[in-house]
């Protein structure tokens, strides 16, 4: 592996460059606000590929008018427990923000509640999303499709998106659960990542130019063929998520990629449906209490750990040592900026 030239920074000095970068690139002061959050938790928490490397991607949406910088998205209330959002052409941390505390509020009334958006666009980690709802004592499932990357089990040709999901679930006396993944055997971003590093995958995650299963990073960084996980698992998967939030939510399929292409974008306009469950209205006296046994069967296995707390490890180092940013990226976007 090549040697990585890398610089820290503080959480605040990360913030502050993803701010500043959005703004140069034609977004506006609110939105950027809530989009810089999201690359600095990142960067603190995992996945870091989806925090400052993340950034070219938000400043060629923005530069090229695919993306709206200044979107004004519009909730609507359907029914009893269901939310339909139009993100104005924005990105989707801007209407979720918008509509979140309609969404709990409703959610605690009925027990159940969900949000759906399209016309909008996608591309951090969803764990923030499904997160902010359990700290709120809420169950969160959120998931959306994105531009198809996927081939399914047994195909070549790419029919999902990574399609990625979120669960979050609130815990007594401690952090929230909170996972999140995608339904490749490796996200695409981890890919480049590892293909600009010079290094293979630790694992098969996708098919070279010859139609081959392979581990070389830079083979599936240019066939852009990733496999899913478990086979044909995740491939039904992959097929739920892409129902669930193009379909449901009314969104762009994974395959339909006219508009992208016509911007250079690198991205779909997807759908995204989060749902939010009040587990005090399911009637479950002993709900967290169970939930508390099950953590700790868990934590009682030596070399085991609950699914998503590698991040709580990850978010205190990065409060208190800083993150070691790759140099060569942290000049690309200082020179954007």
């Amino acid at each position: 592996m090549a040697d990585i030239s890398t610089k820290t920074l503080s959480l605040d000095e990360i913030r502050n460059l993803a701010k500043t970068v959005l703004v140069s690139a034609g977004m506006d002061g609110a939105g950027s606000d809530i989009l810089a959050d999201l690359v600095m938790q990142s960067e603190r928490d995992g996945p870091r590929s989806h925090g400052l490397a993340m950034l070219p991607r938000y400043v060629q949406s923005f530069q090229s008018g695919y993306a709206n910088g200044a979107a004004k998205p519009k909730i609507e209330r359907l029914a009893a427990g269901v939310l339909r959002g139009d993100g104005d052409n924005g990105f989707f941390q801007i209407a979720s923000e918008l509509a979140r505390p309609q969404l709990i509020e409703m959610a605690r009334n009925a027990g159940i509640a969900g949000f759906t958006c399209a016309n909008t666009h996608h591309l951090a980690a969803l764990r923030f999303e499904t997160e902010a709802l359990a700290r709120e004592g809420l169950i969160a499932i959120c998931v959306v499709n994105s531009l198809a990357l996927i081939v399914p089990h047994g195909g070549k040709t790419p029919v999902f998106g990574t399609n990625p999901m979120s669960f979050a679930c609130p815990r007594e006396g401690a952090e929230p659960i909170v996972w999140d993944q995608a339904s490749s055997v490796v996200a695409l971003m981890d890919i480049k990542l590892a293909a600009a590093e010079g290094h293979d995958l630790p694992y098969p995650g996708g098919l070279d130019r010859a139609g081959n299963v392979t581990t070389d990073a830079s083979e599936i960084n240019e066939t852009l063929s990733l496999l899913p996980f478990a086979e044909h698992k995740g491939t039904g998967i992959a097929l739920m998520v892409e129902i669930l939030a193009a379909a449901l939510a009314g969104g762009c399929l994974s395959v339909e990629t006219e508009e992208k292409q016509a911007f250079g974008a690198l991205n779909i306009k997807p759908g995204v449906t989060l749902i939010a469950i009040d587990p005090a209205k399911w009637g479950s006296p002993s709900f967290l209490a169970q939930v508390s046994q099950i953590v700790g069967q868990i934590d009682a296995e030596p070399g085991a750990r609950v699914p998503g707390d590698g991040r709580l490890k990850m978010r205190a180092k990065a409060q208190s040592e800083g993150v070691a940013v790759n140099l060569a990226l942290l000049e690309e976007l200082e020179r954007s900026d």
